[in-house]
């Protein structure tokens, strides 16, 4: 199990399988998750693909590529 913390150490996480991708972390000092405090670099924006609902006929929420998160609802669904 691994330990990762953000900058300001208000978010942290436990992770046991690959390591938290650089749009994961803190939205308040705005540090991607790092294992050791001289290792926090700038988090990044999440890099949306757009989603299709093809049973509603609607777009759905896009997903992000790197860290699979929800995105917001899109206009219209």
């Amino acid at each position: 199990m691994q330990f990762w913390r953000c900058e300001c150490g208000k978010c942290e996480k436990y992770e046991s399988g690959m390591p938290p991708q650089p749009c994961e972390g803190c939205d308040e000092c705005g540090t991607a998750f790092a294992q050791r405090p001289g290792d926090h670099v700038q988090k990044i924006g999440h890099d949306w693909k757009p989603q299709f609902d093809g049973d509603a006929g609607k777009p759905a929420r896009p997903i992000c590529k790197r860290c699979y998160a929800r995105g917001p609802k899109p206009e219209g669904a």
